[in-house]
């Protein structure tokens, strides 16, 4: 069982699991010029913990798609918790095909999902509903050049998709259409995020799932990741 499978099955209390938390969330959508007036795109919202955020922090509309019907109800049912119905709007929807017109929204983000994902088709995407002239954001992680090969190869096995490396991203930015490019290294961010993952799986009784489990997929890779992974 994967840490997306336990995460829609469980209340394990992990409601932001990229690097950064919501400190980066901020400074992403920061860097996309989002203000009150905006209409926001979280692309794999999860339990829509930065979407809701979002809209706390910047007084935004945000649409949250994501491709699991759990996580969209949890979504739904924490924006109406925070009184953000009004804000925010959930719905079901695969992130290689958005249910959305072209030119639909000032700033579309995506955090630590589009590595998983058909990257060029969710890309593709994300970029035909943004409105001209509007942002696209990407938070995720990069291979570092170093890599090896195997290591690339076993993470393509289990996840079906792998990350790029920085270059490998801003090329493929470019190759979708994607222009004045800006990349922040956020590489320093792994270790305290693993730490974290692992810390508070330990606060609940899966501890030995979740760690054999994503160890095995994910964790278990954490102290080759550290070395081989950026986050950008």
């Amino acid at each position: 069982m994967s840490l997306e499978k336990i995460l829609e099955e469980e209340d394990l209390g992990l409601e932001i699991i990229h690097p950064g938390g919501l400190e980066i969330t901020k400074e992403l959508a920061e860097l996309c010029g989002v203000n009150e007036k905006s209409k926001v795109l979280d692309v794999a919202c999860g339990t829509g913990e930065s979407a809701c955020f979002l809209a706390e922090t910047f007084g935004c509309e945000v649409v949250g798609v994501d491709a699991s019907p759990i996580m969209i109800e949890k979504a739904k049912k924490k924006a109406k918790e925070r009184g953000l119905e009004g804000k925010t709007t959930f719905i079901l929807a695969d992130a290689h095909k958005l249910p959305f017109p072209d030119n639909t929204f000032d700033v579309v983000i995506s955090e630590c999902t589009l590595c998983l994902l058909n990257k060029e088709v969710a890309l593709r995407e994300m970029v035909r509903v943004v409105k001209p002239n509007g942002r696209v954001g990407i938070h995720d992680v990069a291979w570092k050049e170093n890599t090896p090969k195997e290591l690339k190869l076993k993470l393509k096995e289990i996840e079906g998709e792998e990350p790029e490396t920085i270059e490998g991203w801003k090329r493929l930015f470019e190759k979708v259409g994607l222009v004045d490019i800006v990349v922040v290294d956020k590489s320093h961010l792994i270790p305290e995020w693993m730490r974290e993952i692992e810390e508070t799986s330990r606060t609940f009784g899966r501890a030995e799932n979740i760690l054999e489990d994503t160890q095995k997929r994910r964790t278990k890779r954490s102290e080759e990741r550290l070395g081989v992974y950026e986050d950008i």
